[in-house]
């Protein structure tokens, strides 16, 4: 079947591993696809401000699955077509049960980053590159509190992301996180902690997504490298997942792909897309 719709994870798939650089092969073969009529769909992690500017300007980009499937959106217009937020009591009570740890707590709220006021100088001493904490920096906003924006009655907290975990602190923070139920926990990259609604995930937010869009599953090609791509990746008729990726989404992937930094999102969407055998 044609593919109609192409979904790609960013960090680790999409970007070189500087979360930072759209390698041209990627950005001319998204570019291409998308002259001919395919949707190509963001599915990351990130808030929608930290879908980089090189992909966000490519003409035809218009939807993003965004905050692990807790909020899709239309780059063009602003608007927050499917929304599935952490429940306010569960919320609350991870950000309380994790203040001890004096983590790098970030919420996710309303398509905006948001840190307390401690979040700089935790940030300083995080070992990360200053392209990276750059990054962070410009596009967060700082807030006296997170519990009492969490608090508000319209407040909509996609995720609580964790993005830093001290190697020592990474086992128990998962076994607290785990002991509170009602959550779904993953990773996009090493040492980091990922806090959604148990049924917020990139599989869900572009099913949602495709229905809108009158795209059947077996019209996607997804492409993603972590455990937060798993359900995206069952969701698609075609996965690819790139060298790098965990082995068990590997395993999951009906085609493995170049790594990340060997530009694999073009070689895959070149042989499956643009030159379908």
């Amino acid at each position: 079947m044609q593919i109609r719709l192409i979904a790609l994870d960013l960090d680790g798939t999409t970007l070189c591993s500087d979360h930072l650089t759209l390698p041209a092969p990627n950005r001319s073969a998204i570019e291409r696809a998308a002259a001919q009529g395919v949707q190509v769909v963001v599915a990351t992690g990130r808030i929608r401000g930290r879908i980089p500017a090189q992909l966000r300007e490519i003409p035809g980009l218009r939807y993003a699955v965004t905050s692990n499937g807790a909020a899709v959106c239309d780059l063009l217009t602003g608007e927050t077509l499917y929304s599935n937020p952490i429940p306010q009591s569960l919320a609350l009570r991870v950000l309380r049960e994790i203040k001890p740890f004096g983590l790098y707590t970030e919420l996710y709220c309303n398509g905006c980053s948001y840190v307390d006021r401690r979040g700089d100088e935790i940030l300083s001493r995080v070992p990360v590159s200053e392209g990276r904490r750059t990054m962070i920096r410009s596009s967060r906003e700082q807030v006296e509190s997170l519990s009492a924006l969490a608090a508000q009655p319209d407040a909509c907290v996609e995720k609580i992301n964790l993005p830093f975990l001290p190697p020592h602190q990474i086992e128990t923070v998962w076994a607290l996180l785990d002991s509170i139920g009602g959550l779904a926990v993953t990773s996009s990259v090493a040492g980091n902690a990922e806090i959604n609604a148990a049924t917020a995930n990139k599989g869900d937010g572009l099913s949602h997504l495709c229905g809108r869009l009158g795209i059947h599953p077996a019209e996607v090609l997804a492409i993603g490298d972590n455990g937060n791509d798993r359900e995206m990746l069952q969701f698609a008729g075609l996965a690819a997942a790139p060298e790098n990726a965990l082995p068990e989404i590997r395993a999951l992937a009906d085609f493995v792909t170049a790594s990340n930094d060997d530009c694999g999102v073009a070689q895959a969407i070149d042989r499956f897309v643009l030159c379908p055998a």
